[in-house]
Order: structure tokens, then C-alpha cells, then sequence
């Protein structure tokens, strides 16, 4: 994409305009940072970051996005509107960077360092660390936060537990059993459910998250790697990398829905608003797929680099006060 269409997009996208989706990619083959918009299908930037790239999110505003990179055991930091990176953070507590999340105040990003069994905390107006808490369990992975943002949930897929993290306290709550291999995580958007995908286990697992127990435990295919809960709570999705096929799941039926074949070894997921699409990243084969959920049908496959997988939905939110924009 040239200059000139880059700032075009970038402009639409801080505008008050309509404008469609845009998904940013971690591309941990091609050491990038993918911006994939829906409507051209295409991937309009490609921005070089740190070594191995795993997962990504944004800031509210849409301005800054991160990245954990595995491999360099770094975070990159880029300029959505400049469209590069500005800063690669690295520091001896990173080890294996890999699950972020921001809070909701937008001061605070949350990053993992899975051999370091520890939840770092990283100041977003200074790139800098200050603070972290050990979970006590190997292979902290992946990590989600309370809609408010006081509790950080973190999957140990070395010790199959999760990590019930008080943020104000910056202490341990408890640790909840989980499946062998307890690696993709989400939560629902109103808090109240926890969902785990236990990779060796074959099965995800539901968790009533304010109760901090486990409620079910839903068998599936062979390696579900990830998961992503539908805006309203009811349905879920899961990528199994070894079929590379994905499933649809009715957390409240606790039963599978339907399943379809995506590219292969699909990983990163997360449904677009309103809950009738979804997109998976397809990292064996560097494409994103389209998927239409009623029925579950696959709309269409895109290049997405070489190997996508953390997938984020930037949706940029207006000041207080003011209007949305997305």
C-alpha cells in the first residue's frame, strides 16, 4: 500500500466516518505486525517488529499497538499512525514474552514472562516495567482481565491451573485447576464467564469466574488451542490446530454446534461486532479466513503473512464525552 493510501486509512480511521473493521496481526514467521482491513480483504500494512511475534493489542485510542515477541524476548511498541515502530522494550524479567492485555484506564499493560512464571506490568505512558507478581505455576501463557480490570486471569499450561490475579493488590487470589495444556483463554464481556482451552486435555473448560470454580468441562477434537467467546456471552469458538478445523460451541448446552475446516493450523480467533462473523488465523499456511456463523461456513481465505496468529480487533473509543469512533 503506498504512503499516501496508509494515511488515507489511517485518517478514515480516527474520523468520525464509518469505516470497516480492522484487524491487526501477530505475524510470529514474518517477524510483523499485520493490519488487515476487512472490506479490501487485505492486508494494507505490514510493519517489521521483534523477533517471533505472538500475540498483539492496541490502546483504546487505536494509536499505540504491542506486540510480545517470543523469540528476541522483547515487546515492540508501534505507531499506528505513523505506521512503525517506535520503541522495542527488553528487560531480564522478560522470558518468553507472550499474553498481553491493557487495562481499561489504559495506564497499565499486562504482559506475560512464561519462563519467568511471573505477570509483568508495564507502564504505557512510560515503557517501562513497574511492577510484577509471580503466579507460582510454570508456563504462564496467556492472560485476560476483568471488564473493570481488578482481576487478571492467567493460564499456566505447565502446571494446568489458572492464575486469579488481584491487580490492586498485585497479589495471588487463588489458583483454579484447569486441563493438562491450559493455554487459550477468554472471558466473557460481562465478567461472569471464564473459558480454557486445555490443549492436551482435548476439552475446554467453563469456569463461573466471580464463583472462581469450575462449572464444566465440554470434550472436543484433538488439540484446541485457542478460544474466543461470542459478544453475548452464549457461544464460543475453537481453533484445533492438529485438524485444522475449528469449532462452534453453545456454552449454555455445553455441546458443539458445528464444525468446519479452515486453513491449516489455525490458531488466533475472535468474532467481529454484532457476532455473526469471525475470523481465524490460519498459521500453518499464512491466511486469515472469514468465517460466517449461521450457518458455520467459511466465507472466504486471505494471505496473511507468513505465519498469523494473535489476532486484535481495533476499535478505537472516543475521549469521555465525546462521540464513539470505529
Amino acid at each position: 500500500m503506498s504512503r499516501a493510501g496508509w494515511i488515507a486509512l489511517v485518517s478514515l480511521l480516527f474520523s468520525g466516518a464509518a469505516r470497516p473493521e480492522t484487524v491487526l496481526i501477530a505475524d510470529k514467521d514474518g517477524d510483523a505486525l499485520l493490519v488487515f482491513d476487512t472490506a479490501s480483504g487485505r492486508v494494507e500494512r505490514a510493519i517489521p517488529v521483534g523477533g517471533n511475534p505472538h500475540e498483539v493489542v492496541a490502546t483504546a485510542d487505536g494509536r499505540l499497538a504491542f506486540t510480545a515477541n517470543a523469540r528476541s524476548n522483547t515487546v515492540s511498541v508501534v505507531n499506528l499512525l505513523e505506521g512503525k515502530e517506535i520503541k522495542r522494550l527488553a528487560s531480564p524479567l522478560f522470558a518468553y514474552p507472550h499474553g498481553m492485555a491493557i487495562h481499561p484506564d489504559g495506564k497499565t499493560l499486562y504482559l506475560t514472562s512464561e519462563q519467568n512464571r511471573l505477570l509483568l506490568l508495564i507502564d504505557v505512558e512510560r515503557l517501562e516495567v513497574k511492577g510484577q507478581v509471580a503466579t507460582e505455576k510454570e508456563g504462564s501463557h496467556m492472560v485476560v482481565l476483568s471488564p473493570g480490570g481488578e482481576w487478571a486471569y492467567v493460564a499456566d499450561r505447565g502446571s494446568a491451573a489458572v492464575t486469579v490475579i488481584d491487580t490492586r493488590k498485585r497479589a495471588v487470589l487463588k489458583h483454579l485447576p484447569a486441563g493438562e495444556g491450559a493455554e487459550g483463554i477468554a472471558l466473557s464481556s460481562d465478567g461472569r464467564w471464564l473459558l480454557v482451552g486445555n490443549r492436551r486435555a482435548n476439552d475446554i473448560q467453563l469456569f463461573d469466574a466471580p464463583g472462581r470454580r469450575s462449572v464444566a468441562r465440554i470434550p472436543l477434537a484433538e488439540d484446541p488451542v485457542r478460544v474466543a467467546i461470542s459478544p453475548d456471552g452464549t457461544r464460543a469458538l475453537v481453533p484445533h490446530r492438529r485438524s485444522s478445523e475449528v469449532h462452534f460451541v453453545d456454552l449454555a448446552r455445553r455441546e458443539v454446534l458445528a464444525r468446519v475446516r479452515t486453513g491449516r493450523e489455525p490458531g488466533g480467533v475472535l468474532f467481529l461486532p454484532g457476532g455473526k462473523q469471525a475470523i481465524v488465523a490460519n498459521t500453518g499456511e499464512g491466511t486469515l479466513s472469514v468465517l460466517d456463523l449461521d450457518p458455520l461456513t467459511v466465507r472466504s481465505t486471505h494471505p496473511a503473512g507468513k505465519g498469523p496468529d494473535g489476532l486484535h480487533l481495533l476499535r478505537v473509543e472516543a475521549p469521555a464525552g465525546g462521540t464513539s469512533r470505529r
